[in-house]
């Protein structure tokens, strides 16, 4: 019986983590001409979620990402590689970095969550 409960727990946590990454996307494809409002909305996300989410793992996982994939996009935007159609600083939009620390806690998270429904389905085997 408990693993039923268990089974249903992390379905849903599955469908929360879904519903936060859509929220996320769907913020950002809506309101990317406002920089600052979207900074705004982002960062009231990534609060959320780091309610929700704020073992260390979480907050290391959030942190790298920020600030390591904030220069890599940085460097990418800059040696022209690409470019952003509303940038602010760098090249980039204001909100870029928390969206994309943001977007990897969730990936990290539905990762997680998606490892623990495939255990629990199918336990691996003893070798």
């Amino acid at each position: 019986m408990s693993e039923n409960r268990n089974i249903r727990q992390l379905i849903f946590d599955l469908g929360w983590e879904i519903v936060a990454f859509i929220t996320l996307i769907c913020s950002i494809i809506i309101l990317w001409l406002n920089n600052l409002f979207l900074l705004t909305v982002v960062t009231m996300q990534c609060l959320t979620a780091l309610w929700f989410w704020h073992e260390r793992y979480d907050l290391c996982f959030f942190s790298v990402t920020f600030v390591f994939g904030t220069l890599a996009e940085i460097t990418f935007v800059s040696s022209g590689i690409w470019h952003y159609t509303n940038p602010t600083l760098y090249g980039i939009p204001l909100w870029f970095p928390v969206a994309f620390g943001t977007t990897a806690l969730i990936t990290q998270r539905l990762s997680i969550t998606l490892t623990e429904i495939w255990n629990t389905i199918s336990p691996p085997r003893n070798q």
